[in-house]
């Protein structure tokens, strides 16, 4: 399912609080071999999806989203991404050390999105 434009600028007005800190996260995972894909799931509902580890609040910085870090791995036990899929989703994973991948955890709305850490609005996809 798409994403639409309105509410990807509501999680990069959120991003635009805790990117850094999420890059660095992300870093951490790959060299320490956690996983070569990390996942960010974003929510901000009520009952928020259990993946992942929460790393960002959204009560500790005013934010509306709540960020946890997770990887393709948790995806792939958990049903998400199905075992046989998880090599296109791979093909499909842009380059870490440039982009997030975001797991946009909204009801009725989940789905997948790579956005720039380096906070240039155009490069939306």
């Amino acid at each position: 399912m798409n994403i639409d434009e309105e509410l990807l600028n509501y999680i990069h007005d959120d991003l635009d609080i805790c990117r850094d800190y999420l890059h660095q996260i992300s870093s951490g995972m790959i060299k320490g071999e956690v996983s070569k894909y990390p996942i960010f799931v974003a929510m901000r509902g009520v009952a928020d999806v259990d993946l992942g580890l929460p790393v960002v609040n959204r009560n500790d910085y005013d934010m509306t989203w709540n960020f946890n870090a997770s990887h393709l791995e948790e995806f792939v036990t958990k049903g998400i991404v199905a075992k046989d899929k998880a090599a296109d989703f791979i093909k499909a994973y842009k380059n870490p050390k440039d982009f997030m991948c975001v797991f946009i955890a909204e009801e009725g709305a989940m789905s997948f999105a790579f956005m720039p850490y380096d906070r240039n609005r155009a490069e939306l996809n």
